[in-house]
């Protein structure tokens, strides 16, 4: 994962995963999409950190499950900033 990715931990059939990945495009972040069902190690890493239910988002060290436009808003500002500092 880059610093100006975002990865989406979900499962088939989520809509909040769904919800997230689409939120997160839309405000032109780059995300990478990791399916807990086809993914042992995705699976044990989540479960290592005590994650119960999906989508589990990693952005810029930062970690959270469910929906959360608040994080997602913070995340889309961390983006932005690292993208201006690359320039």
């Amino acid at each position: 994962m880059s610093a100006t990715t975002v990865t989406v931990y979900g499962v088939p059939g989520c809509q909040g995963c769904r919800l997230t990945v689409r939120e997160l495009t839309r405000r032109g972040v780059q995300v990478e999409v990791v399916d807990l069902t086809t993914s042992a190690s995705a699976r044990e890493l989540i479960e290592a950190m005590d994650f119960t239910s999906a989508p589990i988002v990693a952005a810029g060290g930062r970690w959270w499950q469910g929906l959360r436009l608040d994080l997602i808003d913070a995340a889309t500002q961390h983006v932005a900033a690292d993208r201006s500092s690359d320039s």
